[in-house]
């Protein structure tokens, strides 16, 4: 019985099929047999669960309350995080486990820059410390995404800073009183500004995606993929998805008594706007061949769309014979493309 690639070698020689020193076999070129799922997933839930007891340790050693243990507690955690990465990039409980860590480590740091800040302005609720903050979090993720070597945590860290850009638009041209919820807003944000903020959170992720999509043999060639590909990954995730940080809070008004604010209908462009972004993500996944992206651009869209019909303040009636014209265009241009493929 052939049990390794030295014994496969010594029959082919005995048979005669090949000379002495003119075929040698390594192990790691036969195919390797792919771990079952199930183990996967107990390996990865395991990672997560020995990175949480770990952090409940520290946390009840360490006791990070102070902004410089919280900030040392957080560089090291996110240090040991590296280290395990590059020590075992294939295991999955080692890589589950400097995960959790990162995002631990991640998480200490902006608590650790917010108490920093509370002690220096004496107050969290000026714009100033809180624009800070976002600004911290959005240059960390970029950092993340460039030094981590993990392809999914170079994507989490990507779309994380898509959503920080996008609260930082919308801070840096409404304040902090935009970040109110309820009846504590009393004025309902402009649909000037508002689009304004919508379009200059966006169009930079938008323009960044479309380059290194037009540009993907040139970044190929020079074998800059480890890093580009989960990159655009998490741009196009976050076009599709994170588009929702870049919402008026007050379109969100499912709980509760709907507030003045929520009857303003122009709110509603705000999933139709989501719902083009994840249109545009969902082309840039196709021209990426990426089955499970464009799969997950889909969902955005229906999502997006589900949103759009609560949102619309009119009866059922006009909503439905939207919903009837929506699907009769739709069907139309399947049809016209159709068409032209078979040409």
């Amino acid at each position: 019985m052939i049990d390794s690639a030295q014994d496969l070698q010594l029959a082919l020689q005995e048979r005669g099929l090949v000379q002495d020193d003119s075929f040698v076999m390594h192990t790691s070129s036969l195919p390797k047999t792919e771990r079952p799922w199930f183990i996967t997933l107990l390996l990865g839930a395991s990672g997560w669960v020995a990175g949480l007891f770990l952090l409940v340790f520290i946390g009840l050693v360490v006791h990070p309350r102070q902004a410089a243990g919280a900030l040392t507690t957080g560089l090291v955690l996110i240090a040991v995080a590296w280290g395990l990465f590059k020590f075992d990039r294939k295991g999955i409980f080692v890589s589950q486990l400097a995960l959790a860590l990162s995002i631990a480590g991640q998480i200490i740091l902006v608590y650790g820059l917010a108490v920093g800040l509370d002690e220096l302005f004496d107050s969290m609720h000026s714009a100033r410390p809180i624009a800070l903050i976002l600004f911290f979090t959005l240059l960390l993720q970029a950092v993340m995404a460039l030094i981590m070597p993990n392809t999914l945590h170079k994507t989490l860290s990507t779309l994380v800073a898509c959503i920080a850009w996008a609260f930082s638009v919308r801070f840096g041209l409404f304040g902090e009183t935009n970040f109110r919820f309820g009846d504590s807003a009393t004025l309902a944000p402009p649909l000037g500004l508002t689009l304004t903020s919508w379009a200059l959170a966006w169009s930079p992720v938008v323009a960044l995606i479309y380059t290194l999509v037009r540009t993907e043999a040139s970044w190929m060639a020079r074998g800059w993929q480890p890093v580009i590909r989960p990159v655009l990954t998490g741009l196009i995730i976050g076009l599709a998805y994170a588009t929702l940080a870049s919402h008026p809070l007050e379109v969100f008004h499912w709980w509760g008594n709907a507030t003045p604010l929520a009857q303003q209908n122009w709110l509603a462009l705000w999933p139709m706007l989501s719902a083009l972004g994840s249109l545009g993500a969902l082309l840039s996944a196709f021209a990426m061949g990426s089955r499970a992206l464009v799969g997950a651009c889909v969902l955005a869209i229906l999502a997006h769309l589900s949103h759009f019909y609560y949102e619309l303040g009119t009866s059922l009636l006009i909503k439905a014979l939207i919903m009837l014209v929506m699907g009769s265009v739709m069907l139309l241009a399947a049809h016209v493309l159709s068409k032209e493929q078979n040409r």
